[in-house]
């Protein structure tokens, strides 16, 4: 990706990190990968398997580790504690800097009784309806919905098709069988810095409030029902979905297709591995693998035992 020039010495004092002596008039027109760098490009070494890529790179910046050492490249070498972490800051600094979308799309259908930040950024064919909030630097992509009375915190991302506050899936079975609809009155309450991916769902409270927390990322075609809670800072893979009046705490790392049934409490800091069902609650740090979900070393046993006697 290429971006209006900068210099070196103004990204590594935007990023707060050290510009090496007599490079800080140096161009940097873009970033890339370090098999796709060229020389004005900046790239990044995190791990250490592609140190040999690093050394062959032609990147003309690269950010290393603090005690990582490179010894046949040309690049300019600027030392981070996270090269990682800094270098998606500074593609998180060039995005608002140089993205051209800006305000509302005149596409997208706001109603006059929603409230919308000037600040925000609304794209082609969203939707975002009467008593919905939007706040402050939050972006709404293309086609995604804001419905009635939800509302979006400050700095968050709602990607491209994702709907916040559909009905959820509430339903009364009478004693013949027949199943009556239940309305769901509450709203869907968006914290600060969050992501929600694409095409994502996350349904309204049947009463009350479902709820992501500040600092939460959602994955694309993830579900989330009504009355959910998912704590700050916990994130969740794709095609995840939690049901209905689950809670799940903070700073929780959530794989791909997980499912969690209804009415559970997930503690903090829980890591639960991909493809697991969990029927049962979680406390707090632990880390749970399989379907009926154990803890990861209780379920490699019982595997390893499964796999021995098919042998």
């Amino acid at each position: 990706m290429t971006h209006e020039a900068l210099t070196l010495g103004a990204i590594c004092a935007n990023l707060q990190l050290t510009c090496p002596a007599g490079q800080d008039g140096q161009a940097i027109t873009g970033v890339a990968t370090l098999q796709e760098a060229g020389p004005e490009d900046l790239s990044f070494l995190s791990n250490p398997k592609y140190v040999d890529q690093a050394n062959d790179s032609k990147a003309g910046a690269i950010f290393v580790g603090e005690k990582v050492e490179l010894t046949n490249t040309t690049a300019t070498i600027v030392r981070a504690k996270d090269p990682y972490l800094s270098f998606a800051l500074h593609l998180r600094f060039i995005e608002g800097k140089f993205s051209e979308a800006k305000g509302q799309h005149p596409s997208a259908i706001i109603d006059p009784k929603a409230q919308v930040h000037p600040t925000a950024i609304v794209e082609a064919g969203a939707i975002i309806e009467a008593g919905a909030v939007v706040g402050a630097h939050s972006r709404i992509g293309i086609g995604a919905k804001i419905l009635h009375g939800c509302i979006v915190g400050e700095h968050t991302t709602i990607k491209a098709g994702a709907v916040i506050g559909s009905e959820g899936f509430g339903f009364a079975p009478d004693q013949q069988g027949h199943y009556h609809r239940i309305p769901q009155l509450g709203i869907v309450r968006i914290e600060n810095n969050v992501s929600i991916g694409a095409n994502t769902t996350v349904d309204r409270a049947a009463l009350g409030e479902t709820i992501i927390e500040e600092g939460a990322k959602i994955d694309n075609l993830c579900m989330i029902a009504h009355n959910v809670r998912i704590g700050a800072h916990t994130v969740m893979a794709a095609q995840t979905g939690i049901a209905g009046s689950t809670t799940v705490g903070k700073h929780c790392m959530i794989g791909g297709q997980v499912g969690i049934i209804g009415h559970l409490t997930i503690g903090d800091h829980v890591k639960i591995y991909a493809q697991t069902g969990v029927m049962h609650d979680v406390p707090s740090n632990r880390t749970i693998f399989g379907s009926p979900a154990l803890e990861h070393r209780h379920f490699l046993k019982s595997f390893a035992a499964f796999k021995k006697q098919g042998e």
